[in-house]
């Protein structure tokens, strides 16, 4: 388990790294050029992770399809969310987030056939090499092309205007739920698996899975824009995947696909309502610095997760990997609610 948890780690390193850049490269060729060579690094990684003949060149692969999701994902909100105005922000948030949803939804339904072929895991990194390379190259953000490719203007203020209440309890927060979630993604599967599921409950529970986090989108646009509730929407998000790795955690009929359920909601939520607040927190041209500060506590968060969630499992089980990510979960909630009672003080 600890090996696997590493290699998964070598892409969120690569995550942490190209979203560290993110502000620094779009400074210097504009968010639209960025976003175009990040889908392009995506495709060249995923490819080297299809032709691989070991370990070595899958983690350097995977290294680099993390550097180029970290700065891609950097870019394209910056994009998007200056295109739009503020009153559609959130909605605007909740549409991209859920993408990923829909791309769950599609590998749950493509598991059942790719894990019958002991060849299968290389062609679902050829395919998204493929729909890598068509959004870099053939379908580039032209539409955005006049509002972005320009190089971004410097951040108005340093780093230290990121290191208060306002943000600090966020980050903090964020950092719990990368180390929350990754955990229980990357031993869910094995811990079906020791229980004697088959690979189409596996299938099943993603297909779950994903389909709780496109619902997660709609659901934190509709927690957003309470205003009352807003300053909460992140604690029940957190909440939800709390609740979620309980349940998977036990060994009740229903239970793993009940989890699934849970932390899909949560998975999709929670980047959603961070980038949210995130972008109200803050002037348009601080908000890539922000986001990209905020996606390096998520990366932490995802890099060291399942590491320690891997240690445990070898330990104790793989069942322990669930019990680390309450953990995680539950100290985000927390977290969260620190910082609603930080903004609230603030005056927001």
């Amino acid at each position: 388990y600890f090996g696997g948890g590493a290699l998964n780690a070598a892409h969120l390193l690569g995550y942490l790294a190209g979203t560290l850049a993110a502000p620094a490269l779009a400074r210097k060729a504009g968010m639209a050029r960025l976003a175009r060579t990040a889908h392009a690094l995506v495709a060249l990684g995923a490819l080297a992770c299809a032709l691989a003949s070991g370990p070595l060149l899958l983690a350097l692969g995977r290294l680099a399809t993390g550097l180029g999701a970290g700065a891609g994902i950097v870019a394209i909100l910056v994009l998007v969310l200056g295109a739009v105005p503020a009153a559609s922000r959130s909605l605007a948030s909740a549409l991209v987030w859920s993408g990923m949803g829909f791309a769950v939804v599609l590998s749950g339904l493509a598991a059942g056939p790719l894990l019958e072929s002991a060849h299968g895991w290389r062609l679902a990194f050829g395919l998204a090499a493929a729909i890598a390379a068509l959004l870099a190259f053939a379908f580039p953000p032209r539409t955005l092309r006049a509002a972005g490719a320009a190089p971004a203007p410097a951040a108005a203020r340093g780093l230290a205007r990121f290191l208060g209440a306002r943000w600090s309890f966020l980050y903090a927060a964020y950092f719990m739920f990368g180390a929350g979630y990754i955990a229980w993604s990357t031993f869910a599967g094995a811990r079906l698996a020791a229980q004697g599921a088959s690979a189409a409950a596996v299938s099943t529970m993603w297909i779950a899975f994903g389909a709780a986090m496109i619902a997660g989108s709609a659901l934190s646009f509709a927690a957003l824009r309470l205003d009352r509730r807003g300053s909460l929407a992140l604690a029940a998000a957190l909440a939800a995947g709390a609740l979620g790795a309980l349940a998977s955690w036990s060994e009740v009929a229903g239970a793993a696909l009940g989890g699934a359920l849970l932390v899909g909601i949560g998975t999709a939520s929670t980047p959603t309502i961070v980038t949210a607040y995130a972008r109200e927190r803050c002037a348009a041209e601080d908000f890539a610095l922000a986001f990209s500060l905020a996606t390096v506590a998520l990366g932490v968060g995802q890099l060291l997760g399942p590491l320690a969630a891997g240690m445990l499992a070898d330990r104790l089980g793989v069942a322990a990997a669930a019990l680390f990510a309450l953990g995680a979960y539950g100290l985000g909630v927390a977290l969260s609610l620190l910082d609603g009672w930080a903004m609230r003080g603030a005056g927001r």
